[in-house]
């Protein structure tokens, strides 16, 4: 797929690295050039350009693309232009940063539907994972119900998930198994070396460095966790 990643400060920028680092063709926009040479290496490909100029940005793919995420943050006017000029240019799917309640109120007004609010979401994450202790993620789906990534407890190491029966016994469905990397992997401290098994063998061990992915009530997986 194809992204415009317009703005790249720190959440832009961090946005259209991961892209690039997914597979995706990433064209990164700033109107700094110590920016731009900063991040050649990590985005697909860097441009500069003064994006509140009707001109510069009708010669962009804009048409091309699968969505234009403006992540512009310390200039609200900017955004606020680069938005209405992709709107008006009838972009397929804009996606607006804002940085706060009032500038996503704007943004909605002018007809941005999509619209993020990087900092309160953080936040959102972090309060949500505190709501369940031990929780390394937490998606809630609404104010019951929740996706959790938990470590196995310690009084389930070495048993079974026949034996444990997460569902029969704490009404939770069980979505994955993440197991990890062998021991010494340094990016294994950030779990993104596991290996997701969806199909996991109920009659095998778990360890007690496995990750359980669990969907349910937020009180069934407290109780699960605290059992």
């Amino acid at each position: 797929m194809k992204y415009i990643v317009i703005g790249l400060g720190y959440f832009g920028s961090k946005l259209a690295s991961n892209l690039t680092n997914m597979g995706h063709e990433v064209i990164g926009i700033d109107n700094h050039s110590e920016r731009l040479e900063e991040l050649k290496d990590s985005i697909t490909t860097v441009m500069k350009m003064d994006t509140t100029n009707l001109n510069a940005v009708k010669s962009l793919p804009l048409h091309d693309t699968d969505a234009v995420i403006v992540a512009i943050g310390e200039d609200v006017g900017s955004s606020i232009l680069t938005l209405s000029i992709l709107k008006n240019l009838k972009v397929k799917r804009i996606i607006g940063r804002a940085i706060n309640m009032v500038h996503q109120n704007i943004l909605n007004q002018i007809g941005i539907e999509e619209v993020v609010l990087p900092l309160e979401e953080s936040a959102k994450h972090v309060s949500s994972m505190l709501q369940i202790e031990n929780a390394l993620r937490l998606t809630e789906i609404n104010d019951d119900y929740a996706i959790a990534e938990v470590h196995v407890p310690v009084k389930y190491a070495g048993h079974t998930l026949e034996a444990v029966n997460v569902q029969g016994r704490f009404d939770l469905k069980l979505v994955a198994v993440k197991i990890p990397p062998q021991e010494g992997v340094l990016t294994s401290i950030f779990r993104r070396n596991y290996k997701v098994d969806l199909t996991y063998d109920v009659n095998l061990p778990l360890g007690d460095k496995d990750i359980l992915v669990l969907a349910g009530k937020i009180n069934d997986i407290k109780r699960f966790i605290e059992s």
